[in-house]
């Protein structure tokens, strides 16, 4: 694929979906695992955008857990089902996310594809509980790092928009008052499918404005 210019390879976003899989999403687990099998259907039934935005899910609670490998989930016969336990450790999200991106966008260019900036799309419906996470979040979202993605974030249930600011660069959204937690679950990843509809028609990283359901949060940190 060396010999294919660069200008006319098929464009690729590498997109994370990173979600909270803690103790306190134990009564939505169900729910989870129900929405992420209708991300799976919806991505599967449209090819154009499964072809551009290849998608790995992670899981994250005491640990971070890689749910799906970085691939068209159109060749993903089901989605795995994820089990909620344990505490919120954002450091072993953000550290996970880094080492796969490296992985992943290897991967994709020894393929011959046209490699985007990476997108991760965090939902979160708690407030860390391990220190170390900025830290680590700093370096996920280092500029001087090449690959470092754009960050958007969903929140609902204890987590405090404060921190939804801090761990995105591009937006940041938190659930309207008064909307349980499983229809705060479903908005964002409607809005995250949306975003990756559009994103495919341009052929380049379409960052949402507005979720519905969700207000908008400024962003503390802007690369």
């Amino acid at each position: 694929m060396d010999d294919v210019p660069y200008s006319m390879r098929q464009k690729c976003l590498p997109t994370y979906l990173v979600i909270d899989a803690s103790h306190s999403m134990t009564p939505y687990q169900d729910m989870v695992n129900r929405t992420l099998d209708r991300l799976h259907r919806k991505l599967a039934d449209s090819p154009r955008v499964s072809e551009f935005a290849h998608m790995s899910i992670i899981a994250f609670s005491s640990s971070a857990q890689l749910v799906i490998e970085m691939t068209d989930l159109e060749l993903i016969p089901a989605m795995p089902e994820v089990v909620c336990s344990g505490n919120t450790d954002y450091r072993a999200a953000f550290d996970l996310v880094r080492a796969r991106i490296d992985i992943d966008v290897a991967a994709l260019n020894a393929r011959g594809r046209a490699v985007l900036r990476p997108a991760m799309f965090f939902l979160t419906d708690g407030q860390p509980t391990e220190p170390g996470w900025e830290a680590a979040f700093k370096k996920l979202v280092d500029p001087a790092w090449k690959r470092h993605p754009h960050v958007i974030t969903y929140g609902f249930g204890t987590v405090q928009s404060e921190v939804l600011a801090k761990v995105a660069t591009k937006a940041a959204f938190y659930a309207e008052e008064g909307t349980r937690q499983d229809e705060a679950l479903t908005q964002a990843i409607n809005s995250l499918l949306n975003s990756l509809v559009a994103s495919s028609r341009a052929e380049e990283m379409q960052i949402p404005t507005v979720a519905e359901g969700y207000r908008t949060i400024p962003v503390e940190y802007m690369d």
